[in-house]
């Protein structure tokens, strides 16, 4: 059954190709390992107080993945909040330390499908080369070498894990309650949903693993091989149903199912959501063989008709993929596993049931390209057989990847440091206000306030409604001494959104700073209503009106709060100070 190359006809022990990928996947990477952490992984990690005190560990099962910096997101990822504990209980900022534990991961996630190809196609040639495309493709870096992509990979592993454990069952015959492999199994799903969500596509993954291995393996009906699926992949189902569930009620920290959080043309139509999948595609497909001139804050046009050539042919790329699936799986069975594993990795972030918070990521292909990739070199194989070309296929092939890896150290270069990846990015996107934003931050950061004020100028006049670069602005006139022109930025960022604490907060620490008591209980006052905890706001309160000497305003913040926690022995014991300390002034 198996066909090999020429020069791959003796079998290489799996030791020496979990070597291989392991040396590849490590100098391929090594030059990111000096870069710094920058974008997500400020909020996600050095500015998370979740992950730096274990005291919060409970939180990472009830509150959303930036909580701990202060902020909301859609996100809920128990298990990779723990890794970045972890991370950073053993070495704090040191980012090199990030950067070994992803690339490791991605190189793990290499050997374990390696495996599964193998148990599946015992195709050896086939499975090193479709592995070693996964493990060298410059899309990756969006997983690999950004710190904050680690949810990729880290769900991949468990997925993969859960899929092996699924093959292991399967070739035990034993029954699911027999056997410690299928709850295995099971237990990985549950972890990859809690690193990332997704994982909820793993039952369709472990679906077309088992129906093409039982495919090789017996000789059952079509009807009779859905029947021996069903009958074990249903825990699946209703881990699944549970999930969603969750994700509806307590878990939904913004908008679930909208991550937009508003009714548009693109969330409101499902046609215009699949016309604009299928102009991605064409972008996809053109990324997966001509992979240059990556960047992150891609743009895509909104598509409402099929009146694209981008749109026809992606429609084309689309239903004639998923008709060759449909028709050719019993005469070429890995066509059909690749088709359907591209498209059940682009699933969850296609946009079609959901529509997430952006229309293309390179790291949505991650999983996908696998797909493809399998199919090619399969492809490459019978042709190569059939007029005796394994040479120069092996040539070709060897060549491709060497050109994949060259692409992927030199982006690993463009993640150095923000102001690096930033200005890189915004020759794409230059019109971006978070990058703009961001390189401004970035600016700050080195102490540039020059370029720090420049850029928060231009992020300000392409959306002067945006009360974040008025803030930064605010802190870089802050920093150099320009305390008119801070206090007028920070007001301007509170009357675009009365609700920016930051802003609040930057204005009360001037005026303390000061000792303007009074502005400062001004602009509490004004905060006391956005408050996320108006008990603290009130104490603050109390403090700043007993600083100036106020003990009847002091005493009336107190009694606010003790309205909101009647309990709370400070505030009763400072209560009763206060009121003896105004009867003694009597």
């Amino acid at each position: 059954m198996e066909q090999q190359f020429y020069l791959l006809k003796k079998p290489l022990s799996n030791y020496l190709v979990i070597l291989l990928l392991v040396v590849v996947g490590f100098v391929l990477y090594t030059n990111s390992f000096s870069n710094q952490m920058f974008w997500d992984d400020d909020d996600g990690i050095l500015k998370n107080q979740y992950i730096q005190n274990w005291q919060y560990f409970p939180k990472y099962f009830s509150e959303n993945l930036i909580a701990g910096a202060g902020l909301l997101s859609n996100y809920w990822r128990p298990i990779l909040l723990t890794v970045f504990s972890l991370e950073w209980h053993l070495w704090q900022d040191w980012a090199p330390g990030y950067h070994f534990v992803n690339t490791s991961f991605h190189i793990t996630d290499a050997v374990f499908l390696f495996f599964i190809l193998l148990y599946i196609f015992k195709n050896r040639a086939l499975a090193i080369f479709t592995v070693l495309v996964f493990l060298v493709h410059p899309l990756q870096t969006e997983a690999v070498t950004y710190v904050s992509g680690l949810g990729d990979s880290l769900s991949v592993f468990f997925m993969f894990l859960g899929i092996l454990f699924y093959l292991k069952f399967r070739i035990s015959k034993k029954t699911p309650l027999q056997s410690i492999s299928y709850l295995l199994s099971l237990l990985m799903y549950i972890l990859a949903l809690m690193s990332k969500e997704t994982a909820i596509a793993m039952p369709a993954f472990i679906f077309i693993a088992d129906f093409f291995f039982l495919d090789q393996n017996e000789k059952l009906s079509l009807k009779d091989k859905l029947k021996k699926i069903g009958k074990v992949i249903w825990p699946f189902l209703v881990i699944s149903g549970f999930y969603i569930l969750l994700r509806a009620t307590v878990l939904n920290f913004k908008n679930t199912f909208n991550f937009y959080d508003e009714e548009n043309i693109f969330t409101s139509n499902f046609h215009v959501r699949l016309f604009t999948f299928f102009r991605i595609l064409t972008i996809y497909f053109g990324l997966l063989f001509w992979p240059f001139n990556l960047h992150m804050e891609r743009t895509v046009e909104i598509a409402t008709s099929l009146n694209s050539f981008s749109v026809i042919f992606g429609g084309f790329i689309f239903l004639g993929l998923l008709i060759l699936a449909f028709t050719k799986f019993k005469r070429f069975p890995i066509l059909s596993f690749g088709i359907l594993w591209f498209f059940i990795g682009l699933a969850p972030t296609s946009n079609l049931l959901i529509p997430i918070s952006g229309l293309l990521y390179e790291h949505w292909l991650y999983l996908p390209l696998i797909g493809i990739f399998l199919i090619l070199f399969w492809l490459g194989e019978i042709v190569a057989q059939k007029y005796n070309l394994q040479k120069i296929l092996l040539s070709l092939l060897i060549i491709f990847l060497v050109f994949l890896s060259i692409l992927t150290i030199n982006r690993n270069k463009d993640w150095q440091n923000p102001i690096t990846f930033y200005n890189q990015t915004l020759k794409y996107t230059p019109t971006s206000y978070r990058v703009i934003n961001n390189l401004g931050m970035a600016y700050a950061d080195r102490g540039n306030h020059q370029k720090a004020e420049e850029t928060y100028k231009r992020a300000i006049n392409l959306d002067p409604l945006n009360p974040v670069a008025y803030h930064n602005l605010g802190n870089t006139y802050r920093a150099t001494g320009k305390r008119d022109l801070a206090i007028e930025n920070f007001e301007t960022a509170i009357s675009l959104d009365p609700k920016f604490s930051f802003s609040y907060n930057a204005l009360i620490s001037i005026y303390l700073e000061e000792k303007d008591y009074q502005k400062a209980r001004e602009v509490l006052e004004k905060y006391l209503d956005y408050s996320p905890s108006k008990l603290d706001t009130l104490f603050m309160l109390a403090q700043i009106a007993a600083e100036e000497k106020n003990y009847q305003d002091s005493l009336i913040y107190l009694r606010r709060a003790l309205e909101i926690d009647p309990k709370n022995q400070l505030i009763y014991s400072s209560i009763i100070y206060l009121e003896n300390l105004i009867k003694s002034q009597k």
